[in-house]
């Protein structure tokens, strides 16, 4: 009898140790798979990644869209011209894409019109792009105006200024024989009147 307990006890022993035996190998060959079957690691979320460039900033003030209406009447337009002033239209207007313009003239006095035109991202291009439209040895720079600015003769015979303001390009024009100021005082006079609107 005592030896058919060994006998037994012997055989559960046996028994436990092939178990034992086998979990082994099988965690062996699970921490031998390739890392291959890994989860890949989450997409980082957005905050986690790398910021975008900022957009470049602006110091205009008037709210986007604007119109030449809502930065200037015709009176301090009149104010400047010492003429009274009227609104006109442009058609060339567009100001939902940065692109406003607009006319203030003389209702009894012909091509008495004075032309306003900002592109607000108009840049060093822009500027220089607008100084080409003037007669050849007509473009003259002058002070105290925006970033940069100059004075012109278009081929036309209007006078105009053209200014640089950060990123926003101005033109101005008007017919000389009507306005006959200095053009480059006159110029001053209305592209800053412009700009403080416009920056403040």
């Amino acid at each position: 009898m005592r030896r058919l307990v060994m006998l037994g006890t012997m055989i559960l022993a046996a028994s436990l140790m092939l178990i034992a035996c086998g979990s082994a190998a099988d965690e062996a060959a699970t921490d031998a798979t390739p890392d291959a079957v890994e989860s890949p690691p989450a997409a980082p979320l957005p905050d986690e990644t790398t910021p975008e460039e900022p957009t470049a900033s602006s110091s205009i003030i008037l709210p986007d869209g604007w119109t030449m209406t809502d930065a200037l009447s015709a009176d301090e337009v009149g104010a400047i011209t010492g003429k009274k002033m009227v609104v006109f239209p442009e058609g060339s207007s567009a100001a939902q894409n940065g692109k406003p313009a607009g006319g203030y003239l003389v209702t009894d006095i012909k091509d008495s019109k004075v032309f306003f035109g900002v592109d607000v991202q108009g840049g060093e291009a822009g500027y220089d792009s607008q100084l080409s439209y003037g007669e050849s040895g007509s473009v003259k720079e002058v002070d105290g105006v925006g970033d940069k600015a100059s004075v012109l003769t278009f081929s036309d015979g209007r006078a105009g200024i053209i200014v640089l303001k950060e990123d926003a390009v101005i033109r101005i024009d008007w017919n000389p024989k009507v306005f006959k100021d200095d053009p480059a005082d006159f110029g001053s006079k209305l592209a800053n009147l412009l700009l403080k609107k416009m920056f403040g």
